[in-house]
């Protein structure tokens, strides 16, 4: 049995991907992928500081097209 990551959990995961370029298009990934209650989970202060900084560097590594 598969068992789905926790919605902070894959926050981080889609945030290091380079997937998304903002918070806005992290919470929409979340909400497709089915995660409820997206904006108050990461509502939080750290957490989007964290989740901003680790979208700017999955950008700077991703290659460009």
């Amino acid at each position: 049995m598969e068992t789905r990551a926790g919605i902070v959990e894959r926050a981080f995961e889609i945030a290091r991907s380079g997937a998304v370029t903002n918070i806005g298009d992290l919470r929409r990934a979340l909400a497709k992928e089915g995660y409820a209650n997206v904006a108050q989970v990461l509502s939080g202060r750290s957490l989007k500081l964290q989740l901003m900084l680790l979208i700017a560097d999955a950008r700077k590594r991703k290659p460009m097209r």
